[in-house]
């Protein structure tokens, strides 16, 4: 298995999240080879999806920026497959342990909306657990039909979009002339 195989964010490629509704697990997997585990299910033609965003950092004397594809949840791979063939994965050796998705209606749409906001292009801030507020949906924009919580801070607003499953959040900034609606 080559480490150097571009790893997608979702497999089956341009497949829709909802698409796998009610087969959907979660692997907790060892550090650092959620890439190897995907590609590990991507050569089984197993679906999954991988968020990974570019992390940027400053590197070396003169401070370069390298940027590197990670995923968002650290140490968490998300797939779908029925519970008779989870078989197919042990004998990969990076699994720490499958995690069963009790409400996956709900789990589908904080994908959803986590890979709305990836899709924006805006900067992501990572945040451990998860915001508090009124849950809102954005109507315009880019994030549109996105989920999650608005969090004001200085001048900017942003978008907190919270999966519960792993307990953190993705803030993404939104365009102040974005439509907003409150939900119940």
């Amino acid at each position: 298995m080559s480490l150097h195989t571009i790893v997608p964010s979702r497999y089956p490629y341009e497949r829709p999240i909802e698409e796998d509704l009610g087969s959907w697990w979660v692997l907790h997997v060892k550090p650092n080879c959620e890439k190897l585990v995907a590609t590990y299910l991507m050569h089984r033609d197993i679906s999954f999806y991988l968020p990974l965003y570019n992390r940027k950092e400053r590197v070396g004397y003169f401070q370069r920026i390298r940027t590197t594809e990670v995923p968002i949840f650290r140490g968490y791979l998300c797939f779908a497959l029925e519970r008779e063939q989870h078989n197919l994965l042990y004998d990969t050796k990076k699994l720490v342990r499958i995690i069963k998705v009790t409400d996956q209606e709900r789990f589908v749409q904080e994908l959803q909306s986590v890979d709305k906001a990836l899709r924006s292009d805006q900067n992501l801030t990572l945040r451990p657990g998860l915001v508090p507020g009124a849950r809102v949906m954005i109507l315009s924009g880019p994030l549109q039909g996105a989920e999650g919580v608005v969090v004001r801070r200085r001048r900017e607003t942003q978008l907190a979009v919270s999966v519960t499953m792993f307990n953190q959040s993705v803030l993404v900034k939104l365009d102040p002339l974005t439509k907003i609606e409150l939900l119940s």
